[in-house]
């Protein structure tokens, strides 16, 4: 038994997966086809147990959804979640007072008034309710409140509800559905009386951040900011202020656990809990290692005190891992032990034996059989020799066979699995265990279903068929044949959700796939439930050239034997794509977004219109009147809110506004970001100022103005003297391009090349040692870098990754040859080169990035070999090309929804493929002359 209450789930921790030194290969340099993005967390002294403050052993990954919230509002396209058309039935109290009214804010309704006279700060009151009882427990909410004057606000509809306690939701944000604002101690602990007395009986999930009041099962309170007070951050977010005991301003901390600021004491509880001592244990288990965290539950590899035997243990919330069926974690779970109990009565070894389960507290636990090896996502990413420099052909054979035998034993256990009458339901890399000898277990039994009931409505994005296919063939074991495919052609590429979009460009993939050609067999079965090659032909013949309909992408044969025209069509259909999904009059954007313009603006160089604006006008394509009115508006609405950096604030959008020669608002913003005080405390070319310099110095090149030189160098001047370098730089002494050191030296070089002043040259050469001091080699001799000091894994990317730190090394090597730079310079393009089958064709962390990488890295040598690898890049940008009704399209971040914007959409291709077309790259390759020695 817990010493103290049980915890309402378990602090997120994490490790590096890998160790520095080349040993091992780290965490993904090809993300497999996956919707979750993998987040590594050390474990540290301030990771704690939620209750008891018991440190806790590490977990390996943390899965977060990205833009989860944002995909549900449209099919196509990023949306606020608020802007949903139908967010399901309303919630809104039964009786109103007359003259009272709500008034919409996000995915709440506030009532009374949420500003005047409302405290800045103080002991809020969170009230949360099964989601059967919610209008119930609204309704008593509302009355007391109403009663007492107090503002509050409640969740506005059962979207928005489900949303909020869905499994893959915020654990920092969950269980709450109404939340109650008194303006003194007194009034809050007297409606915590009222509220607990009226709500005596109802049950709600547990609200993570908070503090239940007495034995209340709905009633929690914790001390934070009423809203009033937030800053701005440099990266475009803002954060929630409060005041501490001693009225300093400190950061408003959302964790999922109690935590009051330093000063603060929690007048309503009698004794506070002690911290727990020893072991932690679940009854007769005691926990060694969180295996994974969510807003279901946790799971956990523990040990069995009776025996002394290895277990796994699943934990379920209560009323919270909803799912939009409405059932909860509870349920599932339930569920998920009797499938198990019977198929190992049925078919023992096809699933994991279940061995326990019980309620402890209000968790429901199944324990089972710990089932040791690896997530077969994991497993692809560290086996295959697709992505390793020093692949063989004997290499690229055995890794197939591999896979055949993986799948092979998949088969067999689905195979013992239907003959018990049963479906998997949701097949997918995740779901699936490699164990130490090689042989693959099915694990998570939560959709598995009989295949005389309905089939469960969980999956996987990527791994489950389609609504269409799911409409017409009532195959009961569709999903499970779909799932295998699926899993195949994630052995292949991480192509799924772009495979679905657009079958015929799985005919590009396969060209792509050339030098690593994947057995026929393992292709046809990946491709089952999509167009193959001769399929793809057939419906790409009904659009010739001169078809009035689609743009139809080239045939391999065709890219191959012109290469330099099907870019050059490509990058017009993509300017074509990204001015027909402008709107000016939209109030959410003029180009669809990534979700981060939601975070932080819809206007930045980034996520916002700056930047698909910045992309079309250096292509040369014409930018629409109203759009450019639109920027400007938009601009000057925000001025005072926007950031100062390059990336989402006013240094970059004074940059896309010179080029279109709106001179003194460039000007004006640039001056606003060379006062604003992040300037002052951050450093980074993202958000601080290095990019405000660089801003400058692109009016000096297209003003000749003075002025704007001097302000550059005042910016190198004050970069130059920074003491305390890791606190200017992104967080965890963050590397890369926009957030480390190579965008400081990116600044300094070309700083240095305006006024020839050689000592800038000099301190950016030193940065990039600082950045090659915190790369890592790896185990095929490639040199790579991580996002920052907590994360070990092999980053490949621009924005955050070997080619941005590249980019910046290349122009070093090339003005101020450095024998250091030097030796690492082919070391990060062999990293590179392999990591072109990337997930997404983003300019951040996908295909356009690598592409321009390559493509000025090709310039600055001028060698064949570099040419190849840049049009080779450039080339493979076609198959994630979706045709739409003028142009194409591109699944932006998380291949969840279209974008347009410059980090992830339409934009950072186009961008890319100007640097390519606009180049000597395409000409014959005696017109490249080699500049400096090549590298890879």
């Amino acid at each position: 038994m817990f010493s103290t209450p049980p915890p309402p789930g378990l602090e997120r921790v994490s490790r590096p997966v890998a160790p520095r030194g080349g040993r091992s290969r780290p965490i993904p340099v090809i993300p497999v086809a996956c919707r979750r993005r993998t987040v590594s967390i050390p474990a540290g002294p301030s990771v704690r147990h939620d209750r008891c403050g018991r440190p806790l052993p590490p977990c390996e990954e943390i899965p977060v959804l990205e833009g989860f919230g944002e995909a549900l509002a449209d099919r196509e396209y990023y949306l606020p979640l608020p802007s949903v058309a139908d967010p399901g039935p309303r919630f809104a109290p039964g009786e109103v007072p007359p003259g009272v009214r709500g008034a919409a804010q996000g995915i709440w309704t506030i009532w009374g008034s949420p500003r005047t006279g409302l405290a800045e700060q103080g002991w809020k009151i969170h009230v949360s309710a099964r989601l059967d009882r919610a209008q119930h427990v609204l309704d008593t909410v509302a009355g007391i409140c109403f009663s007492e004057g107090v503002p509050f606000k409640h969740l506005s509809a059962r979207l928005f509800f489900l949303f909020l306690h869905h499994k893959h939701a915020a654990r920092a944000q969950a269980g709450k559905f109404c939340a109650v604002y008194p303006p003194d101690p007194a009034t809050a602990r007297r409606l915590l009386e009222r509220l607990r007395d009226a709500l005596d009986g109802e049950e709600g999930p547990y609200v993570l951040t908070d503090r239940r009041f007495r034995d209340s099962r709905t009633v929690h309170y914790r001390y934070g900011s009423f809203g009033a007070r937030s800053r701005l951050r440099a990266d475009g977010t803002r954060e929630g202020l409060v005041r501490d005991g001693s009225g300093h301003e400190v950061v408003d901390l959302r964790l999922p656990a109690f935590h009051l600021p330093a000063g603060i004491a929690d007048p309503f509880v009698e004794q506070e809990e002690q911290p727990h001592a020893g072991p932690i244990l679940i009854r007769d288990y005691e926990v060694t290692r969180a295996v994974r965290l969510g807003n279901a539950g946790g799971a956990y590899q523990a040990r069995d005190r009776r025996t002394g035997r290895t277990v796994f243990v699943k934990e379920a919330r209560a009323h919270n891992g909803l799912v939009f069926d409405g059932t909860d974690a509870q349920a599932r779970l339930r569920h998920e032990y009797r499938v198990l109990r019977e198929l190992h009565a049925a078919a023992p070894g096809v699933a994991p034996e279940p061995l326990d389960h019980f309620t402890e507290w209000e968790h429901d636990f199944l324990v089972t059989e710990f089932v040791a090896g690896q997530p077969l996502v994991g497993w692809l990413s560290r086996s295959t020799p697709l992505a390793r420099a020093d692949r063989t052909a004997e290499s690229v054979a055995a890794y197939y066979e591999a896979c055949r035998g993986l799948l092979a034993g998949l088969d067999a256990s689905l195979e013992r699995l239907h003959a018990v009458g049963y479906r998997f339901g949701d097949l997918s890399p995740g779901n699936v265990l490699v164990t130490p000898s090689g042989g693959v277990r099915l694990v998570d039994f939560e959709a598995a279903s009989a295949l005389s009931a309905a089939p469960s409505g969980i999956g996987t994005p990527g791994f489950t068929p389609p609504p269409g296919l799911l409409r017409t063939d009532t195959d009961p074991l569709l999903r499970d044949r779909y799932g295998m495919s699926a899993v195949a052609l994630a052995c292949l590429a991480p192509f799924n959700e772009m495979a679905e979009h657009a079958p015929a460009n799985l005919a590009l993939l396969r060209r792509d796939l050339a030098d690593v050609a994947p057995p026929q067999d393992l292709w046809q079965r990946a491709t089952a439930f999509h167009l193959t090659e001769d399929r793809a032909q057939d419906r790409a013949s009904d659009q010739a050239p001169g078809h009035d309909g689609p743009y139809r992408l080239p045939s391999p044969a065709e890219l191959d034997a012109d290469p330099r025209g099907s870019l050059t069509r490509l990058a017009e259909e993509v300017a074509a794509g990204l001015l027909e999904t402008a709107d000016a009059d939209r109030p959410e954007w003029a180009f669809p977004p990534s979700p981060e313009a939601f975070r932080t603006n819809n206007v930045c160089l980034a996520y916002g219109t700056a930047g698909v604006v910045h992309a079309l006008h250096r292509a040369g394509v014409p930018v629409p009147e109203e759009i450019g009115e639109r920027l400007r508006r938009d601009t000057l609405a925000l001025r005072d809110a926007l950031p100062p950096g390059l990336l989402v604030g006013s240094a970059g959008i004074a940059r896309v506004l010179a080029g279109l020669g709106r001179l003194d608002e460039a000007v004006d913003l640039l001056r606003d970001a060379d006062g604003h005080p992040l300037t002052a405390s951050c450093g980074t070319l993202a958000g601080g100022r290095a990019g405000v310099g660089l801003g400058w110095l692109a009016l000096h090149r297209l003003t000749g103005e003075a002025g704007h030189l001097e302000r550059a160098v005042a910016a190198g001047e004050a970069l130059l003297g920074i003491r305390d370098l890791s606190a200017a730089l992104g967080e965890h002494d963050a590397r890369g391009l926009l957030h480390g050191r190579s965008g400081l030296a990116l600044f300094l070089h070309r700083l240095a090349r305006a006024t020839g002043e050689a000592r800038y040259l000099e301190a950016g050469r030193l940065l990039l040692h600082q950045e090659l001091d915190r790369t890592f080699p790896l185990d095929d001799g490639a040199l790579s870098v991580s996002d920052n000091a907590r994360l070990t894994r092999a980053m490949p990317y621009l924005a955050t990754g070997a080619a941005g730190v590249a980019a910046v090394l290349t122009h070093y090597v090339a003005t101020a040859p450095d024998e250091r730079c030097a030796a690492a310079l082919p070391r990060l393009v062999t990293g590179i080169r392999v990591s072109c089958a990337t997930k997404e064709a983003g300019l951040y962390r996908g295909l356009a990035g690598l592409t321009w990488f390559l493509t000025g890295h090709a310039e600055l040598t001028g060698t064949d070999a570099a040419r190849a690898d840049a049009v080779r890049a450039a080339t493979g940008l076609l198959k994630y090309a979706v045709p739409y009704r003028r142009g194409v399209r591109f699944l932006g971040a998380g291949s969840q929804r279209f974008t347009a914007d410059l980090s992830s959409g339409g934009a950072g291709v186009l961008l890319a493929l100007h640097r390519l077309l606009a180049g000597p790259l395409l000409a014959e390759p005696h017109h490249v002359r080699p500049r400096i020695p090549a590298a890879g």
